[in-house]
């Protein structure tokens, strides 16, 4: 991995981990100096992260889906990994004063709002659905609920959108990197106007 020292110039963590641990667990965690980017590698899979941070006026994804496949490439080159299954997961927050009743009166009925859902301390509604996006099969989670901010415990509307294909195909698909790109540049687009139909702009 040292050809991406310029991104992971932060600690490198190797975590001793018994050989019966589950291969989910990483062993190896690498991080960037600005704490923007993470890598994790475990036996059985890759988690890539890149995190928002006050200086950051947007994420640019281009250079997330380009890092992700140059990092998965050398990866699979040099373990000679099979790839079985991918996926997105996207994050964001907004701010609210009172996130559990905008939240509620977004998404339900005036009466609703009115006998069960008038003064929710918290609030939460998960979707799933499960259906083909061009070449994959896919799981599409979107999950929105209240919380806190880690910095200043302000109160918050969470959505979290987990776009991955199928655990059933895990053994019979091997993508490629080019699947990889693909996969990546289409959810990024799915998730965005999954959002903007959640949330739409001119509410």
């Amino acid at each position: 991995m040292s050809k991406f020292g310029n991104f992971f110039n932060g600690d490198t963590l190797a975590v001793p981990i018994p050989e019966s641990a589950p291969k989910e667990i990483p062993r190896i965690i690498l991080h960037s100096a600005d704490g923007k980017f993470k890598l994790e590698i475990a036996e059985s899979r890759v988690n890539f992260f890149r995190y928002r941070k006050d200086d950051d006026v947007e994420i640019d994804t281009s250079q997330i889906r380009d890092l992700s496949s140059r990092v998965l490439k050398e990866y699979k080159d040099c373990t000679h990994s099979i790839i079985g299954r991918l996926a997105l997961v996207v994050v964001k927050s907004l701010e609210s004063e009172n996130s559990g009743f905008t939240l509620a009166r977004h998404f339900c009925k005036d009466k609703w709002i009115a006998e069960l859902f008038s003064r929710p301390d918290n609030f939460e509604i998960h979707s799933h659905k499960n259906y083909t996006l061009k070449e994959f099969n896919i799981n599409s989670w979107v999950r929105c609920k209240t919380g806190r901010l880690a910095k200043n415990n302000e109160p918050i509307i969470l959505v979290t959108q987990d776009i991955n294909t199928l655990a059933e195909e895990l053994e019979k698909r091997d993508f490629s990197i080019r699947q990889l790109e693909a996969f990546l540049e289409i959810a990024y687009k799915e998730q965005e106007q999954t959002l903007r139909k959640y949330f739409p702009k001119e509410e």
